[in-house]
């Protein structure tokens, strides 16, 4: 029970510093690089979580996620729930492949991620998606696997212990 404690508050804890990382102001150059540190947190949960209440997770950050940026509500707890959903489908495949072809796949589903708040964006506002919208998908090929290491051997430390 201890260990499910544990990990339940690694889970919220993870998804608190992803929406900090979020908000936090990044320099002009690099802010057309800044990745969706909460879809991969919550594509990271989703593949080693295994329980269904990842997706209510994801739809509460998302729309915390909404209210902190100003987005129109409800735009990133909707992709984040089908980022969910689907990591949460094909998650016995994706534990099974190495880890490039898992980094590969991660970097699609966040590309579907991407699409959908976009689809959104355009469906609302009129926005005409650029190419540089793209551009935090290469910064997540860097990031995936030091978040992923990261969190994998805190999440071991805390059930062994």
């Amino acid at each position: 029970m201890k260990a499910h404690r544990s990990q339940q508050a690694l889970v919220h804890l993870s998804l608190l510093v992803a929406l900090l990382l979020t908000l936090i102001p990044w320099p002009t150059a690099l802010q057309l690089w800044m990745p969706q540190w909460t879809a991969m947190v919550i594509a990271y949960w989703s593949l080693h979580n295994q329980n269904r209440s990842v997706m209510l997770l994801a739809f509460f950050y998302g729309l915390l996620l909404d209210v902190l940026m100003g987005s129109l509500l409800g735009k990133h707890g909707m992709a984040l729930v089908a980022l969910s959903f689907l990591v949460l489908k094909s998650a016995k495949q994706l534990r099974m492949t190495s880890f490039w072809q898992l980094l590969l796949m991660v970097l699609v589903l966040l590309f579907n991620d991407l699409i959908i708040r976009l689809f959104i964006d355009w469906a609302s506002y009129g926005y005409l998606p650029k190419w540089q919208d793209f551009l935090p998908l290469i910064s997540v090929v860097f990031i995936w696997p030091w978040l992923h290491y990261l969190l994998n051997r805190i999440d071991n430390y805390l059930r062994h212990h």
